[in-house]
């Protein structure tokens, strides 16, 4: 018996023990005779699988199962839905419900998990009404005695759909119902003593701090849900202030929470590598240079192939040496009209602008004026100029032809680099023109990646900043 066991056990393992899925439904006042079964992926949602019925009865079945999470069953053809959560090892269903009223008519069996969740849902829609009665008769009263008691009473309802929310996490611990129910709860906020400028500051360190307290976003089930990605979103966009460090700290924060769900960290190291790289923002390539340092270089992306990651990391050595904060790489350059050897080092200046152009392109002949005028307004103020023509050889006259036919002598100090021998547009990463950087008197970057006609202003902030240092 023993060896008839083992035997028994080998040849399953051998043929597979995966039992698929097979969900039934039998569904009145279905709008069509087709349904569809669909997931949520992170923020989108997904066709899994399609069922054409008749007299209201559906039927998917296939020999793999499904992922956990939250799926939908769609109805054409105003794609309505009615919610579905699907566990491992629950995937044998019988679905019986009215497209008119879901909710009220929900009936499954094989999932204890969607009856305690519909179960909540019409005790949600029980409540609701109530609730909604007496915050309009608060409103509408002006007696405070009267008011006071049904305040009273929308407390107790408020508690008591917070009990009903305790005890289905409490009775269904690590459940998708509980799950789901869970992360609809607040973080409780302890009291905090001081100025209310530190109160407010003692609550925001305190809600950013306890803000996935109710979601465990390591979950992989979490992936296949509506749930995850706008706390992200949130976390890194709305708690975090918005400048490179203080999002990587964050970003470190989330990675290392979800780091055992291999999927759930695929998907999000690749979201935010890609949300950073093509960033507009000031000083955000920072983030994508963290996001290939930390995680892609040091082995955390076994999906990617070499040449991918060897690109990647080509791209972040281009940006790690001028990124902000950073000194400026040296240059040296030839100075026109007098060909005397200058450097970017050398300048003696609180700041200096770093300005790339070619006078053979629109975007930096519209820029001209702007650069004009900046320099006009800002030169008294300890700014100095460098302007580098792009480009070579025998080409290099056009540039300071362009520049008498537009009759620009501002006074700023004209460069070029007629046989590229400073390498300058491999060290400022110069894919195109004009490019502008912004260097104190140490020549450490301020700014860069603006538009001239963001000079005035980002200059004034500069200015302004370092005086009250």
């Amino acid at each position: 018996m023993h060896l008839f066991f083992i035997l028994f056990s080998f040849f399953r393992s051998i043929i597979g023990t995966d039992p698929g899925y097979d969900i039934q439904i039998k569904l009145k006042h279905a709008p069509s005779d087709t349904l569809y079964l669909g997931y949520y992926y992170a923020d989108k949602q997904f066709l899994r699988d399609t069922a054409v019925g008749k007299d209201g009865l559906f039927k998917f079945k296939n020999t793999k199962s499904l992922e956990p999470g939250i799926y939908l069953l769609v109805m054409p053809p105003k794609n309505d839905f009615i919610q579905l959560f699907i566990n491992e090892g629950e995937q044998q269903l019988q679905i019986e419900a009215d497209a008119q009223e879901v909710v009220k008519s929900f009936r499954i069996k094989g999932s204890h998990d969607n009856e305690v969740f519909y179960d909540y849902l019409n005790y949600l829609d029980i409540k609701r009404p109530e609730a909604q009665v007496l915050t309009e008769q608060i409103k509408a009263t002006a007696d405070d005695k009267i008011k006071a008691g049904l305040q009273e009473k929308l407390d107790d309802l408020n508690k008591a759909v917070k009990d009903k929310q305790k005890n289905i996490v409490a009775q269904n611990a690590g459940s998708l119902s509980a799950l789901l129910v869970e992360s609809t709860l607040e973080v409780e906020m302890p009291s905090f003593e001081g100025t209310k400028s530190e109160v407010d500051m003692q609550r925001y360190l305190y809600y950013k701090t306890h803000y996935f307290d109710h979601l465990p976003i390591g979950d992989q089930r979490v992936l296949r849900s509506p749930l995850l990605h706008d706390r992200l979103e949130y976390y890194v966009e709305k708690l975090t202030p918005q400048e490179p460090d203080s999002i990587n700290v964050a970003l470190d924060y989330i990675f290392k929470k979800i780091k055992n769900s291999e999927e759930t960290f695929k998907y999000y190291l690749i979201h935010f590598l890609n949300k950073y790289a093509g960033s507009k923002l000031v000083g955000f390539d920072a983030i994508y240079v963290h996001l290939v340092d930390e995680y892609y270089s040091k082995g955390f992306a076994s999906w990617i192939d070499e040449e991918q990651l060897q690109k990647m990391e080509k791209n972040a050595a281009a940006l790690r040496p001028i990124l902000i904060g950073k000194i400026a790489p040296e240059i040296k350059l030839i100075q026109y009209p007098n060909e005397k050897p200058i450097s970017l080092h050398q300048i003696n200046s609180p700041y200096t602008i770093l300005f790339i152009w070619d006078p053979t392109c629109s975007h930096c002949k519209a820029s001209m004026p702007f650069v004009v005028k900046f320099y006009e307004k800002f030169k008294s103020q300890g700014v100095e100029l460098l302007a580098v023509c792009s480009q070579f050889t025998d080409k290099v006259p056009t540039c300071w032809q362009y520049l008498d036919e537009q009759k620009i002598k501002p006074g700023w100090i004209n460069a070029a680099d007629p046989y590229h021998a400073s390498k300058y547009k491999v060290l400022y990463d110069v894919k195109s023109t004009p490019q502008i950087f912004i260097l104190d008197q140490d020549k450490k970057i301020l700014s860069k990646g603006i538009g001239a006609e963001q000079l005035d202003e980002v200059m004034t902030h500069i200015i302004e900043v370092m005086s009250h240092k």
